[in-house]
């Protein structure tokens, strides 16, 4: 069953032939290519920035401050759905950037590194929000939990905001390469 699903999956000239149409119209409109651009990088910007600021105030949190704790958990959980949607919008911008030269794109490591990177840094969003959740839990009940284990957690939580920088500022590096001659 494997092998028929890896079977079927198209090569690079289907799905070359299948985006043809989407080239033509990228290429011939400049109003359209700048548009799609500027989503990709917008979505990125308002993503990436929402994030890296939430990142740096993880940074700066005092971990013993209970109030400063529950505020900037009831901070992060409200930026989730902004910068969900900014990814959103950047994702589907970036697959219509990739559709609209398929093959260059395809045979590019750059961009197989930027994809790593996208990646590697949903993992880490998955692991923020379920360390975020088991914070907020231990927040409701701080007193049955040791301080050596809410304090790992914290560590754990700035360790997670420290890779998310990194991979965000990595991901424009990423982007800037691919985007040079």
């Amino acid at each position: 069953m494997l092998l028929g699903a890896m079977l079927a999956i198209p090569d690079v000239g289907q799905i070359d032939a299948f985006a043809e149409p989407w080239r033509r119209l990228f290429s011939q409109s400049p109003l359209l290519s700048t548009t799609i651009l500027f989503g990709h990088l917008g979505g990125l910007l308002a993503a990436g920035g929402l994030t890296v600021a939430a990142d740096r105030a993880t940074l700066r949190l005092d971990p013993t401050d209970d109030a400063d704790r529950r505020r900037h958990l009831a901070e992060l959980a409200r930026l989730r759905a902004p910068v969900w949607t900014a990814l959103a919008i950047a994702m589907l911008s970036g697959a219509m950037l990739f559709l609209a030269d398929v093959e260059a794109f395809a045979a590019s490591r750059i961009f197989w590194t930027k994809m790593a990177l996208v990646a590697l840094l949903l993992a880490n969003v998955v692991v923020t929000a379920r360390l975020d959740a088991t914070l907020r839990r231990g927040d409701e009940a701080a007193a049955r939990h040791a301080v050596a284990v809410r304090a790992r957690q914290w560590r754990h939580r700035r360790g997670a905001a420290i890779a998310s920088a990194v991979l965000w500022f990595g991901l424009v590096f990423a982007g800037a390469a691919l985007a040079s001659p």
